[in-house]
């Protein structure tokens, strides 16, 4: 009956679970979808638009098909993963990804070439490769707010365009359905289009069509999930559908993990059904011979009748009674404990963590995006056995706010470190910011705005370097000034907040920019505020404003960044058909495609690299700025390359890096900027925390290792960069050395202050040398030992990958050296106390940290500003780091108290009801007879045992005060309440409980007449009540702070018992299935005194020799817990006391 209880609750909450995401699946199925279907015939449906041979058909999207035509208007998700066709204005939309990657920048998307609907589209669109006069068609003014939102709403516009796009007649070729929401390969062979025959080369109408390929990429798709926005409406050619979509890819689970209490507890499991097995057998063995010794000689037992369960052959009877013991004894392993214990957690986590006040960004509470959420209850408990935590530095430890703080203009360092932009006002003229800025830059912006509107183009030659002779005096800075501003706000990917997005806007005004990098938009938002101003990036034209005078730039190629390049460019022309390559990027991928010497802006690698290390050295970001100028045929010979790479559908990636990587070469140096990334509120004191709770904390960094140095000397991570263990070599024998050194010394070290106080060690190390130490093993496993030992590790350049190879580094080195610690035989047991102890936990924002997070035992998102893939893959999502130390020192430590008496517990009053059968074997000839009726052994699990341990594991706590825990961080994993030690000797004193309240009752049985107390069921009965009564005082035991509610349900699960067994009587009288040796049982037991006393001296003595250990722990050996607790009730006895006196 326990095991049907068991699956049913776990069934229950599957089916519930299980209908949640039917019902989910089916209101998105029943979504509205516009598609655009042929047909020659009319269709009088009111839901229908009828455009000639072409109507609009409002169906769901399960109905989407591949190689439909679907149309999508401003406010609606994407049904399916689509090819952008066309838009409403200028063949360009924004979508928002926030379902896919949680960013809630717009992202811009446009229209794939060769469908263009007039022959004026395509011209822009060849203008743009073969380099035409753009003039003419883009001299025009940009469109009015007015004008641009007539355009998104002109149905009439919209159906000629359903209408002629059904005619374009071509093949899209792409990849095989992928999860990868960043790259995507393929091309479209055009075979006719009918609209811009000429233009694209086809011929005139009626001539043989004659195919053209372009390449296809994700600037053209419309992922299912994205949301158009302020667009109008787009069409789209349908891709991917279903389960092949990006976003059905990317829904795998977060990878399963099971806690160590999961761990502890299934071990404990295996070894109970051991010694339950074991208990069978002896019982077996001893049911036998006490029939060979005893029974035969009592004829009223007919032994000598061999039939079934009695076999004469020994080894049959055997067989047999163990499974008959096995039966009588199953309730020793707590089957129920399985569906407690997942509603507990479930509990834990959703009203607990999920809804913990303290856990809320105070600034916004109501924001429910950023509340805490627990994703995976399994590793609740290892909340409290975390032994490394490996952190993310850039949106994890810092706020991912940035702010522009410095700049090198060549080599000029232009600006204050007291300064800051964000104090300035929004309409404070540009030269009144550039002079609080730096001195230097109002000379400069007079001399530039001296200059000539239809000159400025002469002097805005991005690609040539700026040479100050030794006589010019400092002539040359504002040219400096003019080519590095203007490269600032060229090379970017972000787009400005328009009059189209924000009504409020007036005179084209721009308030604000979007983009995938913070980084970006500072930069962009800094210029804006300096006079240099980025308006629009209209049909691939940028219209900037410098200093009030309009420039605008066609922009032929842009190279994205990615974490592999580090680095990203665009390619732009000026109205004078000056073609120049723009490049911004870290320095370590910058400074060696640089170039220096004479003729060039820096004399030598060296200075330029001075000028980062000094920035990097005040904990700022730093990025290069680089630049050169390219001839018409270099450009349009190496962009024909560039788009055969595009086309290969292939290897699109690795051709397409070798194209951008052949270009961004040998470029003249512009400047640096240094960006600060702000530390979230209360970062270093959290880290102090952490590392006070005996948990070592990794930094895991892409940063300049010294701005990584200054960040961890910012959050406490580094107490004395003096003395500080470095690692940068790129030969593997040195380093090899070097670590070998440091792990001899530091081991000697440790061992001479042992007795002393603790010395903190830190070590740095970077990437390149980080992947020397992780490609030998040998060397891999002696980094690992020097890390163990030290209390804080910071790693710079680091690559995504490398995160992850960290974690699993650390984790093996702990399984190993808990192995080796055993000695040999007992080698098993260091694998099975790996499971239990030395947690990792990993935690980040961005989507590089998903790898880390997964690979850690307990992965923490931080829901940030590079999405939410970080938060979404991990197991428990928070809004800042300094939520960290609430989440490990409250909620680990509560929820391990918590669970662990619950398991213990458990397991306790299962034993104990097993064992009281036990004994009566011992009395019963090992028959294999229950001294209760299974129903009423049913009842003790399922309802007179279940809810007081239940309310404990609830609502007990350690400490009454909980941010106790969180103000003593060196009691954090320390506990041993749930070890193997206290877990069996709680065992053991079931085993005594149940002979204290079996042999009582047995030996005190008498006979008088018809109120004799000698019989089976009574005997029983008095033991089975005494025994839930000493089960039931044990969670008073336990429980550190007792309430009325708690006692209540304690008080009301035992006495509910007693009419339960009237109620039992009264139901097989009622079903006529009455048992006689029952009958009357209940009534004659309850009303012997003797009845009474023996259950009373049972509980008090059980009771008695419970209170008397618990007396002695607090007295003489009490843990850390219990003398945290003394201290509050000792607290508030003075503060009663000292009421009292004023009183």
């Amino acid at each position: 009956m326990a095991l049907l209880f068991v699956v049913i609750v776990s069934g229950a909450k599957e089916a519930v679970e299980d209908l949640k995401r039917h019902s989910f699946d089916g209101i998105t199925n029943r979504t509205t979808a516009h598609i655009v279907h042929v047909t020659d015939l009319a269709n009088d449906d009111e839901e229908e638009e009828e455009i000639g041979n072409v109507e609009i058909r409002d169906q769901k999207w399960e109905d989407v098909k591949v190689g439909q035509i679907i149309l999508v208007f401003d406010g609606e998700e994407v049904p399916a993963d689509c090819i952008c066709l066309h838009t409403a204005v200028d063949n360009t939309c924004y979508v928002k990804t926030a379902n896919l990657d949680g960013e809630t920048n717009l992202k811009i998307k446009s229209a794939m070439r060769g469908v263009e609907l007039t022959k004026e589209e395509a011209d822009d669109q060849e203008r743009h490769i073969e380099l035409g006069d753009f003039s003419s068609r883009h001299g025009h003014a940009i469109k009015s707010s007015t004008e641009r939102t007539k355009t998104m709403r002109d149905k009439d516009q919209m159906k000629q365009h359903a209408h002629k796009l059904v005619q374009i007649q071509g093949q899209i070729h792409c990849e095989q359905p992928s999860a990868d929401l960043h790259n995507f390969k393929g091309y479209v062979t055009i075979a006719h289009n009918p609209w811009v025959c000429d233009s694209m080369g086809q011929g005139e109408p009626g001539d043989s069509p004659r195919a053209s390929e372009y390449p296809l990429n994700m600037g053209e798709m419309l992922l299912r999930g994205t949301t158009l926005m302020n667009s109008g409406y787009a069409f789209g050619l349908v891709v991917y559908t279903g389960k092949e979509t990006r976003i059905f890819k990317n829904n795998s689970k977060t990878p399963m993990k099971s806690g160590s209490m999961e761990y502890f507890l299934n071990i404990q499991i295996v070894v109970l059904a051991i010694v339950q097995m074991l208990i069978c057998i002896a019982c077996a063995i001893g049911s036998y011979l006490w029939r060979e010794r005893f029974g035969f000689d009592m004829p009223y037992l007919m032994y000598d009748s061999f039939v079934s369960v009695n076999y004469q052959n020994p080894v049959a009877y055997i067989v047999v009674y163990t499974l008959t013991f096995w039966i009588l004894y199953s309730s020793m392993v707590p089957i129920s404990l399985f569906v407690t214990l997942e509603l507990v957690r479930f509990w834990q986590c959703i009203c607990f963590i999920n809804f913990d006040p303290e856990l809320r960004v105070k600034e916004d509470p109501e924001d429910r995006s950023l509340w805490p959420k627990a994703r995976n209850s399994n590793v609740n408990d290892d909340l409290a056995r975390i032994s490394y935590i490996f952190s993310d530095k850039t949106g994890t430890l810092t706020s991912n706010e940035m702010q522009l703080r410095l700049i090198s203009v060549g080599l000029n360092q232009l600006g204050r470190e007291s300064f800051k932009f964000e104090d300035m006002q929004p309409d404070d003229p540009p030269t009144h910011v550039a002079s609080e800025f730096d001195q230097k830059l109002p000379d400069c912006f007079s001399q530039i705005s001296s200059i000539d509107q239809l000159a400025l183009i002469d002097y805005l030659k991005l690609g040539d370097p700026t040479i100050e002779s030794k006589n010019s005096k400092g002539e040359a800075l504002p040219m400096q000034v003019l080519r590095f501003f203007t490269c600032m706000t060229l090379c970017h990917s972000v787009l400005p907040e328009s009059h189209s997005v924000l009504p409020e806007m007036e005179n084209n005004k721009v308030i604000g920019y979007q983009g995938p990098s913070p980084d970006e938009v500072c930069i962009v938002n800094t210029m804006k505020q300096l006079g240099f101003v980025f308006k629009e990036n209209k049909s691939n034209i940028m219209y900037i404003d410098i200093l009030g005078r309009k420039c605008k730039f066609r922009v032929l190629n842009v190279l994205e960044f990615s974490s592999d390049r580090k680095r990203m460019s665009v390619v732009v022309q000026d109205q004078k058909k000056n073609i120049y390559l723009l490049c911004k990027g870290a320095d370590t991928v910058m400074l060696p495609r640089t170039l220096y010497g004479a003729n060039t802006t820096a004399n030598s690698e060296e200075e330029v690299d001075k000028i980062i290390h000094d920035y990097s050295c005040k904990g700022l970001r730093c990025l290069m700025f680089g630049a050169k100028q390219l001839s018409f045929d270099e450009w349009k010979n190496w962009n024909q390359n560039f788009r055969l790479a595009a086309n290969d559908i292939e290897n699109r990636e690795e051709a397409m890096s070798r194209c951008m990587d052949e270009i961004e070469r040998n470029l003249h140096f512009v400047g640096i900027t240094a960006v600060e990334d702000k530390l979230q509120e209360e970062v270093p004191e959290s880290i102090e925390i952490l590392r006070d709770a005996g948990i070592k904390v990794w930094v895991i960094t892409g940063d300049k290792q010294e701005t990584a140095i200054n960040i961890g000397i910012a959050c406490k991570l580094i107490s004395d960069p003096e003395k500080l263990i470095v690692f940068n070599e790129n030969c593997k024998k040195k380093l090899e050395e070097g670590i070998n050194s440091q792990l001899d010394s530091l081991r000697k070290r440790k061992q001479s202050i042992a007795k002393s106080s603790p010395k903190e060690e830190e070590l740095v190390i970077d990437g390149k040398t980080l992947s020397l130490v992780l490609s030998d093993q040998s060397l891999s496993r002696s980094f690992a030992s020097l890390g163990a030992l030290c209390d804080c590790v910071l790693v710079c350049r680091a690559s995504p990958s490398q995160k992850a190879e960290i974690v699993t580094l650390m984790k093996e080195f702990e399984k190993n050296k808990m192995i080796e610690s055993k000695i040999w035989g007992f080698k098993w047991t260091g694998w099975l106390q790996n499971l239990t102890d030395n947690k990792v936990l990993s935690i980040g924002d961005g989507a590089n940290d998903v790898p880390m997070i997964q690979r850690a035992d307990v992965g923490v998102g931080i829901v940030g500003k590079e999405g939410r893939q970080a938060s979404n893959n991990s197991d428990f999502s928070i809004a800042r780091f300094k939520f960290l130390v609430r989440l490990l020192l409250v909620h680990g430590q509560t929820t391990q108290y918590r669970n662990a008496n619950l398991i213990k517990y458990s397991f306790y009053k299962n034993i104990a009801i097993s064992a009281m059968f036990l004994y009566f074997q011992f009395d019963s000839g090992y028959s294999g007879q229950a001294s209760v009726d299974s129903l009423t052994l049913n009842f003790y699990n399922t309802v007179f045992t279940a809810i007081p341990i239940l309310i404990f594991a609830l609502m007990d706590s350690p400490v009454e005060n909980l941010e106790t825990l969180a103000k003593n961080p060196r009691i954090y994993n320390t506990s041993t309440c749930l070890t193997v030690v206290t877990f069996w000797k709680g065992q053991i004193k079931a085993f005594v409980d149940a002979a204290i309240c079996y042999y009582i009752p047995y030996n005190a049985a008498f006979t008088s007449g018809y109120r004799s107390l000698d019989g089976l069921w009574a005997v029983g009965r008095i033991s089975y009540i005494a025994l839930q009564g000493v089960v039931t005082l044990e969670v008073l035991c336990i429980s550190r702070h007792v309430t009325t509610l708690f006692v209540a349900f304690v008080v009301y699960s035992w006495f509910i018992m007693f009419p339960f067994f009237y109620l039992f009587e009264a139901s097989m009288q009622a079903f006529q299935v009455p048992d006689p040796q029952q009958v009357g049982v209940t009534t004659q037991t309850f009303a012997s005194a003797a009845a009474w006393l023996q259950i009373l001296v049972a509980i008090a003595l059980s009771v008695g020799i419970r209170f008397t250990e618990k007396g002695l722990k607090v007295i003489f050996y009490p843990d850390d817990v219990m003398i945290l607790s003394e201290r509050e009730v000792s607290k508030v006895k003075a503060d009663r006391i000292r009421r009292s006196q004023l009183n």
